[in-house]
């Protein structure tokens, strides 16, 4: 291969490879979605309506189960009432016998005389 130029300024021995200076690169930020005032003040909006949606449908739900645990108490409560109006009744019928009754006339000293007695029902109708 022939040379085809000589430089006139070239010289072998003061050669000297050029400095090259780092590039640097010129970084741009670049928007990926570009969002608007407007769009902002809607997403906010709707991000706090939910929100508070969500928790007044929790607070409802706490309600609910504060009445349910309220019903629960306030049917136990009348099952043990029941209970004991039933025991009351059983002891009254007890305590109205008439077995019992002609006992304590005779503790007391009474006789009984069947011309003397009177029948007295509760259900008989005036």
């Amino acid at each position: 291969m022939a040379v085809e130029r000589i430089y006139p300024n070239y010289r072998p021995d003061e050669w000297q490879e050029p400095q090259l200076e780092p590039k640097k690169k010129k970084v741009t930020r670049t928007k990926v979605v570009g969002i608007s005032r407007i769009e902002k003040v809607v997403y906010i909006s709707l991000i706090t309506m939910i929100a508070l949606i969500s928790i007044y449908m929790l607070s409802l739900k706490m309600d609910a189960y504060n009445n349910k645990t309220q019903i629960a108490e306030l049917d136990s409560k009348i099952e043990q009432q029941q209970t004991t109006n039933s025991d009351l009744k059983t002891e009254s019928m007890k305590q109205s016998s008439y077995e019992r009754i002609y006992e304590k006339a005779e503790d007391y000293g009474l006789k009984l005389n069947n011309d003397n007695v009177k029948v007295v029902r509760s259900d008989a109708k005036n």
